[in-house]
Parts: structure tokens; sequence; C-alpha cells
């Protein structure tokens, strides 16, 4: 089965490779030589299973369609391919509905693909740069500026927002830079050598399953989100970072000790808390593909831990899920107070929960009162482990994510004070309950460094630390939507999480997973440190070249490299 699907994907990539090369303007083709041979053509990922073509290389196949619809859902071949997305929608021009889709729910289906469907270039870069070393960095950001090519960051294709795909773009793809190695006395450069750690270095493609796998090996933690193929340098822990341990461990970010980074004002340097301090600020939470290209991360390497494992499910009746968000609200301060953190999930009737920090005795006590209300007023099930890792829980706990989809999520940091008396808690059950009707998908990710406390060396706001929850609504739609309705599924999450907003003024919201459409996004996203953040962007991107939706110093949708998100 491993090498079955290796052998697709280097089918897949050589078949991308060759593309680029044969395709190549006298531009391209110096731009190929200046990155030794590393520069690849954005051909859409199911441009083989279709006859018709507008403007977009690639041929029809027949052989090759077989194998994309295969693997159209398969998140690894996804994470391999460089015109693959997690949520197609980014591989597409919404606002003309140019695009090369299969229909996810039955990839096979010739509806999606045979004449007189076409296949467009839709937002899918027109050509990446495989990067293996900082010159190739600046070999793009060099292009970019000589020919006025906007410019994008890939790593995985996990993005919720579209921020690493664009329409007539160039892209740096660092999903290739792999590398990944411990040090028991790690040093930041330009720093005091007592202040030494254990720490991990790895390259920006490193998925989290990689590094999981690499910790379990040596014997340390590395607390990574819910999926195993993001990859753990880029947007994810640039953004800020959740996992399941946030709770007592922090955010990706509070544990960062160095970034090796290229700016786009040309600099290739390694940033942290004793030299370009400002730099290793803003890539603290400031957003990915805004102030460089991260090429590495160094992090804390944390001890070996068990893992207090909670599982729960019930037949999630409508009136089964308003009682449970009742309960869960209630006690959720208790919860958080004793260290837990996970992934809860009212619609669906099922919860996923971990602690560290007790031992078993202490954390079947701690959570009782879930146990009981579960089994004996839900009658429903009840599973508690003691896992010895944390790669342990995560093969036996990973939360399913959505692949090869249109998705889109809305969401909103709960803080302490919503769950502080009996007149908050009711109003707070009381709004959620509210959209159990309304939105398809709802979780609430007990993922906030809430016992962890302040870090203000890092650059997201605030309110992750006030905050016990990040709320999360999300809806998905067809290949063969129309403008119409896709505008109206992004409208609908918008005004569904509104209730939630006017209830949490003050508060904010995480913007890898927030609104696409988030208000006063600035403030939302980063509170105070939005201003600080601009200064840095100015400092180290002089010339903007890299710019994408509603991250620092966006220069908003006017800019053509906007043109496929829809208005609201």
């Amino acid at each position: 089965m491993g090498s079955s699907r290796f052998g697709r994907l280097t089918f897949l990539f050589i078949y991308l490779v060759d593309i680029s090369v044969e395709q190549s303007s006298t531009q391209w083709n110096a731009l190929n030589a200046t990155v030794q041979g590393r520069l690849i053509r954005g051909v859409p990922f199911a441009r083989p299973c279709f006859q018709l073509t507008n403007q977009t290389s690639g041929t029809f196949d027949a052989d090759k369609c077989s194998i994309v619809i295969q693997d159209y859902l398969n998140e690894s071949v996804r994470v391999d391919t460089f015109s693959a997305y997690m949520n197609t929608q980014w591989e597409t021009c919404q606002t003309r509905m140019s695009q090369c889709l299969l229909d996810a729910s039955i990839p096979s289906n010739p509806d999606a693909f045979d004449i007189p469907h076409v296949c467009s270039q839709g937002s899918i870069p027109e050509y990446g740069i495989d990067v293996r070393t900082a010159e190739n960095v600046l070999a793009g950001y060099n292009f970019s500026k000589a020919h006025s090519m906007p410019l994008v960051i890939k790593n995985t294709g996990h993005d919720y927002k579209g921020r690493s795909s664009a329409p007539n773009s160039l892209a740096l793809w660092v999903h290739n830079l792999q590398s990944i190695s411990l040090n028991k006395s790690f040093v930041p450069n330009g720093c005091n050598s007592t202040e030494e750690a254990e720490a991990v270095t790895f390259g920006a493609g490193v998925l989290a399953s990689t590094a999981v796998d690499f910790a379990e090996a040596n014997n340390i933690t590395i607390p990574t989100g819910a999926d195993p193929t993001v990859g753990v340098a880029g947007g994810y822990l640039q953004g800020g970072g959740h996992s399941a341990l946030s709770n007592t461990l922090g955010l990706a970010v509070d544990r960062v000790l160095q970034f090796e980074v290229v700016t786009p004002s040309g600099l290739h340097v390694l940033a942290n808390k004793c030299q370009h301090a400002d730099l290793f600020f803003a890539l603290r939470g400031g957003g990915g593909g805004t102030f460089g290209t991260v090429l590495s991360v160094t992090t804390l390497a944390l001890p070996q831990m068990h893992v207090n494992a909670v599982q729960v499910s019930f037949d999630p009746v409508r009136e089964n899920q308003k009682r449970f968000v009742e309960f869960i609200v209630k006690h959720t301060v208790q919860f958080a107070q004793d260290g837990w953190g996970g992934y809860i999930a009212p619609i669906t009737g099922s919860i996923i929960l971990a602690n560290s920090v007790l031992n078993s005795s202490e954390a079947l006590d701690s959570i009782d009162s879930l146990r009981s209300f579960i089994v004996e007023k839900l009658n429903g099930n009840f599973t508690f482990v003691v896992e010895p890792s944390y790669k342990s829980f995560l093969d036996k706990f990973e939360p399913a994510q959505p692949v090869g989809t249109e998705f889109t999520l809305s969401s909103r940091l709960i803080p302490l004070t919503n769950f502080q008396s009996d007149a908050s808690r009711e109003e707070l059950a009381s709004v959620i309950n509210g959209m159990l009707d309304t939105v398809p998908f709802m979780y609430l990710a007990a993922t906030t460094p809430f016992l962890y406390g302040d870090n203000p060396g890092t650059s997201v706001t605030s309110a992750w630390r006030t905050s016990l929850w990040h709320f999360v609504i999300a809806a998905e739609w067809n290949f063969n939507s129309t403008v119409a309705d896709v505008s109206a599924t992004y409208k609908s999450l918008s005004d569904a999480v509104r209730p939630l907003r006017e209830i949490t003024v003050g508060s904010g919201a995480y913007p890898n997973e927030a609104d696409l459409y988030e208000p006063d996004f600035q403030v939302s996203f980063w509170g105070s440190n939005y201003e600080e953040l601009l200064a840095i962007k100015k400092k180290y991107d002089p010339d903007h070249l890299l710019d994408c939706w509603q991250c620092v110093g966006w220069a908003k949708a006017s800019s053509p490299i906007f043109d496929c998100y829809l208005p609201l």
C-alpha cells in the first residue's frame, strides 16, 4: 500500500516538473536557470480529467485522470502536489467560477469534468519555485519586483483563507524543506551561552506527523495541531498554533526560540530575542506569508509526557445537543482549571479531551461530572485511557479533517467573563443553542493557553490568554454551486457568528481559522499589537511584495491579487 501511494505521488510530481520546462517563456526560462531548474508549472490537480481547457497547461489523459480520481480526497497526495489545496475553492476564481474541480462527494462523477466543462487556472499560481535555499527565495523576490508579479508563499495547501494562492502569481513552495534535528543544548544565535535549552530545529516543510514521530523517537514532546499534514513551521505556527495541550503548554509561538527567515528587503537572518527581535516578535503570531519566507524554526523540546485521554459520544438529537451545551458551558471553567483541553463537537455528539498534568486518579475524579452526565443523562459512551505519549494520543484520537472540498469557517475566542455568572453562562448557552438549527458544523476548541498564561514576547491577540474556547462554525458547498450560492454560504456564517461577537465585546478571533470577512480584523486578530506589527512589516517588506487577505498591511480587496475573492 505505501509503495503504491508513493508511486502515484512521484508520477504526479514529475508530471508537473516536465510541464514547467516545456511551457517556459524566455523570462521563465531565465528564472528556472537561476533557481537550478526548480521552477514548477502550476497545473490544476484535476487537469487530466478535462478535455476542454481555457489556457491551462497539460492535456487530457484518461489513465492519469483515474489516478486523480482515486487520490482526489487523499490528504497526503494533495500535500505533495504543488497545485493542490485542501479546501478547493482556493484553486478556483470564485468571482467567475473559473475552476478545474471534481465532485468531492463522488470524484468519478463525469458531470464535473465531461464536455462542456472547461478546466481553468483559477487562483492556482502560474509557477512555483521549489525552494531549497535562501538564494531560491531571493530569486523569487527579485523576479516579482522586476515583473510586477504577485507573490505568495505555499507550504502544504492548508489555508482556510486563500493566502497561499492567487491568480497570475508566482509561489515560493517551501514544502520540501524537510530537515529536522535535535540539539540538547541549543543557544539562540547572539544570545548568552547560559540560556541553553533542549530544542528541535525543523525545516519549513516538516509536517506535524513527522515532528511528532521525531519527538517520539527522541523521548520528547512537540505539541502540534489536530491535522497530521499541516506544516508546523508555516502559517500554523506563525499565526499562533493551538493544540489539545495548549491550555497548559501554550501556543506553538510560545515555544519558538529562533526563526531562519528571508525577508523581502533582501535579508537572510536568524531572528530571536537577541537579534532581529522585532522580526522575531512579528513571526510569533503576526501571521504567515507577511514578513518573510521562513526556512526553518527552532522550538523548545518538551519532556516526554503521558496524556490522560477522554472520548465521549452521544446520540446527537437536538434535545441532547442542547442539554450538552448547557452542561459544558457550566463546567468549562472547572475543566480548564484542572488542565483539560481538546475538541468538543455538539452537533455530531463527540468529544476528545486531553490532560497531561494530572495523574490518572486525579484525572478521573476531575472529569467524573462529564462521565456521569453523558452515561446517565444522555445514555452515551464515555472512554478514559492513559496514553504514554502525545503521539499515541494523536494516533488514537485524531479528529477528522475536511479534504478536497470547498469549505469555510467563522470563529470567535470566548473569554472567561462569559462563563463567570449564571446569567452570562445562560446567555452563552442560549446563543450557541440558537446556532444548532442554522449551521451544519460546529466545534468548541478548548485549545486556548488559559492556564499557561501571558507571553508578552508573542504578537497574537491577548484575547487568546483570557479565553476558554476557540469557537468554530463551518460550512461547505458543491463544485457546481453558483456565485450566488457561495456568497450566501459565506454570508450565512458571518451572520451566524454575529451574536457571539455581540456578547464577547473586546475579544477576538484566530486569523488562521477566522471568518473570511472578519470585521475590524486588525483588532480582532492582533489587538493592541497591530500598529507595531505594521511598522515591522514596512521595515522588512518596504516594497510590499508580500500581501495576503486580511494580513498585516493588507492592501485591501482593491488590489488585483484579490480579484477572485467574492465581495459581501
